[in-house]
């Protein structure tokens, strides 16, 4: 996710408590876990590269100070528990558990463990990471935020094998995520990515056993993130409302603006991942009876605006109506497949790309991208190592 360092500026805060209390006569009350009905789990892992350049960290901090706000405009979490992981440096990390004080009417957070040198980039420190979350915040039913930068599936650099997010300098590799979360045995109900380019069906159909559903925005998310203080609520209900969190997403960015300089530019879907082996099973016969003709690949709505050049990331649905060609029938039968799949989405009409300062009014969008028609050298060859391509092909 490129979310611009101009914006760093606009977002330093503190990260400390908002009301604690360090009178020696009525001292804070040791923690103490207590199970709810839901548990939101926010993961804001590294995101500097190995110079510690393009960091989101002010602003992740910023997106915590905005889901307090929520939180106290609410008067509490309701049935549910908030705790996050932080990584405040390359080396250093701490959960920090959110609660509400009623007396007060403010946030309180509780630092419950700080970590040195933690690997969270292999199953194991994944699962170990769940494991504990599930002793701090028990719960029923659990839920994910990740805040970080986004390539969607797109490799690492210098390498063939990793699908990431996250950082360059620590990027987490999707497959590795997703197995932590199943060892865990911690299926989330969702996984909201406030990150880039992570609505696609290549994440979604690896994600399809770790959560119930994708939350994640097709093309690049602005500096400012989700707005929390807006959506939180919907997240934290017992039975989230995606309807509504897609609509409050798309009204804010609509007038969005980055100081004085109007940037409208937002994507928003919810995927509903137990939709993803139908249509890839769909998909594998469209792929047995139809080629894509490479010389229409102008016609196909492009989602990256430059991130990539040649494009990488391509709506879905597009895709298909020119895969489909005069088969309306076919097209027809996707486009109702796609409707269960993206049961709710939004966008704002325009999408960005800070690589080269470019705007891009959409004409399509169908709330999930497809790199099947790409022939950018990097993803020409890597494509074919998903787990969508070989379902589908």
């Amino acid at each position: 996710m490129l979310k611009h360092f101009f914006l760093l500026l606009f977002a330093i805060i503190v990260l400390a408590s908002c009301g604690g209390n360090d009178d020696p006569v009525n001292p804070v009350k040791p923690f103490v876990p207590t199970k709810t009905k839901n548990t939101l789990f926010v993961f804001m892992p590294y995101t500097a590269n190995n110079n510690g350049g393009n960091s989101l960290y002010y602003s992740l901090k910023g997106n915590i100070e905005d889901m307090e706000r929520a939180i106290e405009q609410e008067k509490g979490l309701g049935n549910s528990q908030l705790i996050v992981f932080i990584s405040e440096n390359i080396k250093t990390s701490h959960l920090i558990y959110i609660g509400y004080n009623k007396n007060k009417g403010k946030c309180q957070r509780d630092t419950l463990k700080t970590y040195t040198d933690y690997d969270y980039t292999i199953p194991d420190g994944i699962t170990s990471l769940l494991t504990t979350i599930k002793q701090m915040a028990p719960a029923d039913n659990y839920s994910m935020i990740i805040g970080c930068h986004g390539e969607g599936w797109m490799p690492k650099p210098k390498s063939t094998q990793t699908r990431y997010f996250g950082g360059t300098a620590i990027p987490i590799d999707i497959s590795n995520f997703n197995e932590g979360i199943k060892n865990a045995g911690m299926k989330m109900n969702f996984i909201l990515f406030d990150d880039c380019y992570m609505s696609g069906i290549e994440v979604a159909y690896q994600l399809r056993e770790a959560a119930n559903y994708l939350i994640a925005s097709t093309s690049e998310m602005m500096g400012y993130g989700m707005p929390y203080h807006l959506i939180l609520k919907y997240m934290l209900a017992d039975n989230p409302n995606y309807e509504a969190l897609c609509e409050d997403f798309t009204k804010f960015y609509i007038t969005y603006k980055s100081g004085i300089q109007p940037m409208p530019y937002g994507t928003i879907a919810v995927t509903d991942l137990s939709q993803t082996e139908t249509m890839a099973t769909f998909m594998k016969t469209v792929n047995s009876t139809h080629t894509f003709d490479i010389d229409k690949i102008d016609e196909v709505q492009d989602l990256d605006v430059e991130h990539f050049d040649p494009t990488v990331y391509f709506d879905f649905g597009s895709y298909l109506r020119v895969l489909c060609g005069n088969d309306a029938n076919t097209y027809a039968e996707g486009t109702k497949l796609l409707d269960k799949l993206v049961p709710y989405k939004g966008t704002t009409g325009m999408i960005y790309s800070g690589a080269g300062n470019k705007s891009l009014k959409l004409k399509e969008y169908s709330g999930l991208t497809i790199s099947d028609p790409s022939i950018n050298s990097s993803a020409i060859k890597t494509k074919k190592q998903t787990a969508w391509w070989n379902a589908t092909h």
